[in-house]
């Protein structure tokens, strides 16, 4: 019905919108400053021979509508020379054409870039042209790519980029470097994180759909944050259009391993569908705040009655077994509109999706022998079954009061909710018998930002420009009600063991702030020679505040000596053998809650210093004082007349980080760049803590360590780049960092190894990366990218009696990293052929003589076919994975984990209503 109702709607709008011939065309572009490539607003542009003129907005900005044919554009602003250009209007297409205005007397080759492409700063011209003019290194990405490459999020198009690869389809490595070397931000503002024990943002929880472009930024420059390692990720949402623009799509398809097969499910909740959270599950309202224990026979008032905890017992859900189900498709729904009223300018973007995995997966745990060899110690069957939906909204307003002031208003939400049913079986070492466990999970996850900023550009003033930019995000991460039984292999029967994850309800919440303000003042003046200069400088202050908070309640045994463990765990723990033969009992650690907060005071200064009228030096220094703290304690204590012990972890220093970037222009769209700089990478919330969760019997927990200091970086970057064509580029690159007392994930010699984190005493990494990208026919283009990294971590000595080695590879590095593209195309349809690999990388460190463990390099082939059926209607088709090559992870030669992925085929249609 619904899709029946949304083909008659487009239907309609199509329809109603008569072809009319053509006599005038639009030509689009910007005003750029010849060597900073800052916009210039305020700026006259004229069309010769008319009264026509129209005036940049405050991003350089222009629009003309003109009769067909050729015309000249005059570009005129005081201080700067003169220039005519000469364009070609044609009727179907929107040409950009981007003019560069010198300083008068500075004399600079004028840059004019005409395109038959869509005119958006998200077109792949529009990101290389941004790319050749910045400060520094980056790598662009447009949203008009990302469409093309069929990529759902943030986290998928950016295992495109050279140099960068996703691990668990959330998290971004940039330059072989872990997550935790890498930040990223929203319109430039700082993100807080809904992941516990990562210190990124989970990328996958920005629609592809809803960005303008990403930027991934690969050599420092002081007027961003000194936590820059691997690179920084700048997301920019859908911008605020230059006319009217709407678009609606509908996807649908599935994964070869979930849609139409037997897979595991549960029942939690009526909007699981939409990824909004909605209570179901959330821990009943008239349980107490204090600990629910029992009271002893003289303290009553200590606990509660065995009346009162049968009531709490029978409060919380009695379903505890993966149900059997056949698995459903993926979907996915996707709009946006904008236009620009006068001084009024307005975005909109919405994205669902709700889709359906499932994987089998061996899990193998190894130990040393006496000889040193390894032997299996335990050995699982899982089975993992998953339904995950997705709901994401912008909305971004802006009002420019003149051509050289505009505040703006931006929004963006984003909730997912993956519901996981979980089943694994096999034998245990340590039990020295058979296991069998189900655990039933929803993760609900939000994310919320509002920004609000202004930008001021006074050319009486030195050309000066201040931005401003004040903003609040907040993340949410809530496991509502984590359910988990184990049973025991005893005399050839299946019984309730009475472990710490069996009877398991678990509730996790997480809820962390951020705020942040930015102040950025630039001024031009004539430097050395008479050469432009650009002075900027501005204070940063932000602060992010995280609570968060565990109770684990389980179902007790009591009194089942010659009681029948082997039922089901629906039937044993129903109401009859609450109070009987099992009791609930809340066994909330000490160290499950625990509040942290974060400030940082920065400020800076740089120069854009023009050294010929083809090399710029971009230099300078920021410093910041950072200062966080986190505070672990049993809340508990208090019930029972203590003081809670209060384990702190804290951080403080000032620091100064410089920056020294310099380009030199080659001539014929060439550059040369290299940049120095230190930077600083700090623990995150998580490491500090010393909170412990266990994933599964026979796993590892996790835990944080108070003592954790930051590690300083120094980075070394060089690129050559040429860009032959408005689309095209070669490129080749070195970049080199020493880290001073990395953080690394380590195990701990427990009695059931843990995981925790460590400061090594150094570790550097070194690495190339060679990009191109050429239309080498009429109707065929090709490119690729390639990045080797060769990265080693020293130990201090003492750390040698819990790790394997004194030297490795830093976790989580691959060594090579490829992606290549082939497009075939006309002027009505394309078929892209994409191909990623990533090396094989430590995933686990080893410790008392266990080898590392390594995930095995991969490779995976996409396929997207794209066909224009009518002026308003297009039609996709997707094939993911079509190797659907195995997942592997290895130790020591042998498999440790294994499980493939699955092949996802989906079409999407979609409709263009202006």
């Amino acid at each position: 019905m619904f899709l029946r109702r949304l083909a008659l709607a487009l239907c309609v709008l199509a329809l109603g919108t008569p072809a009319l011939a053509q006599t005038t065309g639009r030509i689009t572009g910007r005003v750029l400053d010849a060597v900073q490539g800052q916009p210039l607003p305020g700026v006259t542009v004229s069309v010769v021979g008319t009264p026509t003129v129209v005036y940049t907005d405050i991003d350089g900005r222009y629009a003309l509508t003109l009769p067909l044919g050729k015309q000249q554009i005059k570009v005129t602003m005081p201080s700067f020379d003169d220039r005519t250009v000469d364009v070609d209007v044609a009727a179907d297409v929107v040409r950009t054409v981007d003019v560069t205005l010198a300083l008068a007397g500075f004399s600079e080759e004028i840059t004019v870039t005409g395109q038959t492409v869509d005119a958006e700063t998200s077109s792949l011209a529009a990101q290389l042209l941004e790319r050749r003019r910045s400060n520094a290194i980056t790598d662009n990405l447009g949203g008009q790519e990302m469409k093309a490459n069929a990529d759902s999020n943030a986290a998928s198009a950016l295992a495109r980029v050279t140099g960068l690869s996703v691990v668990g389809d959330q998290y971004v490595f940039v330059r072989g470097l872990g997550e935790r070397y890498s930040n990223t931000t929203l319109n430039g503002s700082i993100l807080p994180s809904t992941e516990p024990e990562k210190k990124v943002v989970s990328l996958d929880m920005f629609p592809a759909g809803l960005l303008d472009s990403v930027t991934v930024v690969k050599s420092y420059t002081p007027d961003r944050s000194a936590e820059f390692a691997g690179g920084l990720v700048e997301i920019v949402p859908t911008r605020l259009p230059s006319r009217q623009l709407a678009n609606v799509s509908y996807g649908f398809g599935g994964n070869s391993q979930a849609w139409g097969q037997d897979v595991i499910d549960f029942d939690s909740g009526g909007s699981d569908w939409l990824g909004l959270a909605d209570g179901d599950l959330a821990l009943p309202g008239d349980f107490p705040s204090r600990r629910v224990t029992r009271g002893g026979l003289f303290t009553p008032e200590l606990g509660v009655s065995q009346l009162e905890l049968k009531h709490f017992a029978e409060e919380l859900p009695n379903a505890w077994t993966p149900l059997a189900e056949s698995g459903g498709p993926y979907q996915a729904l996707s709009g946006t509109y904008g236009n620009r009223w006068g001084k009024f300018g307005l975005s909109l973007g919405f994205n669902q999706s709700y889709k359906h995995d499932y994987q089998d997966e061996a899990q193998n745990y190894y130990r040393t022998d006496s000889s040193g060899q390894l032997t299996e110690f335990s050995t699982y069957d899982y089975r993992v079954g998953a339904a995950t939906g997705s709901s994401s909204a912008l909305a971004n307003v802006g009002y420019a009061f003149s051509p050289s002031h505009r505040l703006t208003l931006q929004t963006f939400t984003s909730n997912k909710v993956r519901r996981e049913a979980r089943t694994f079986e096999g034998f245990n070492s340590d039990a020295s018998r058979n296991l069998r466990n189900a655990r039933l999970l929803r993760l609900e996850e939000g994310l919320r930002s509002v920004q609000f900023g202004g930008d001021h550009y006074v050319p009486g003033a030195s050309n000066s420009r201040v931005e401003w930019r004040l903003s609040y995000a907040k993340s949410t991460r809530d496991e509502p009600d984590m359910r988990e039984t184990l049973y025991e292999e005893i005399s050839g029967e299946y019984q309730l063991a009475d472990e710490s994850q069996s009877g398991l309800h678990m509730f996790n919440a997480l809820d962390e702030d951020a705020w942040d303000f930015t102040l950025n003042w630039s001024a031009a003046f004539a430097g050395i020679h008479g050469l432009p200069m650009q002075v900027k400088f501005g204070p940063a202050v932000s602060r992010r505040q995280r609570d968060f908070s565990s109770r684990r309640f389980r179902l007790v045994p009591i009194d089942v000596v010659r009681f029948d463990l082997t039922p089901g765990p629906e039937a044993l723990y129903s109401p009859a053998n609450i109070g009987t033969h099992f009791e609930l009992r809340e066994e909330t650690r000490a160290t499950d809650f625990y509040s942290a907060e974060q400030r940082v005071g920065a400020g800076y200064g740089m120069v854009d210093l023009s050294l010929t009228s083809r090399a710029r030096l971009i230099a300078g220094v920021r410093v910041e004082n950072f200062r966080q703290t986190v505070d672990t304690q049993d809340l508990f204590a208090v019930d029972l007349g203590d003081d809670p012990e209060l384990i702190r972890g804290e951080i403080r220093s000032t620091d100064v980080f410089p920056s020294v970037n310099f380009v030199q222009d080659l001539g014929g769209n060439q550059n040369f760049r290299v940049g120095f700089s230190q930077t600083v990478n700090r623990p995150e919330f998580r490491e500090l803590s010393p909170f412990e969760f266990t994933d599964i019997v026979g796993g590892r927990a996790t835990v944080g360590n108070p003592d954790l200091e930051r590690s300083l970086i120094r980075n070394v970057d060089a690129r050559w780049e040429w860009f032959p064509g408005a689309t095209e580029v070669v490129a080749a690159s070195v970049f080199f960092k020493a880290f001073d007392k990395p953080i690394e994930r380590f195990v701990e010699p427990t009695a059931q190894l843990r995981t925790s984190y460590t400061n090594a005493k150094s570790a550097r990494n070194v690495g190339i990366e060679l990009e191109a990208r050429k239309q080498v026919a009429e109707h065929f283009m090709v490119g690729g990218n390639y990045t080797f990294v060769d990265s080693s971590i020293t130990l201090e000595s003492f750390q040698t009696n819990v790790l394997t080695s004194l030297e490795r590879p830093l976790a989580g590095t691959s060594k090579h990293l490829f992606n290549s593209v082939f497009e075939v195309f006309n002027d009505r349809a394309s078929a892209r052929l994409l191909v990623n690999y990533q090396g094989e990388r430590i995933a686990d460190v080893g410790s008392l003589g266990l080898p590392d463990i390594y995930e095995d390099g991969r490779a995976t082939v996409d396929l997207v076919v794209s066909a224009r059926l009518h002026q308003r209607f297009n039609v996709r088709f997707t094939a993911e994975n079509l190797g659907n090559r195995p997942v592997r992870f290895s130790q020591g030669g042998l498999t440790q984990r294994e499980f493939t992925l699955g092949r996802v085929i989906q079409f999407q249609f979609g409709f263009i209503g202006f």
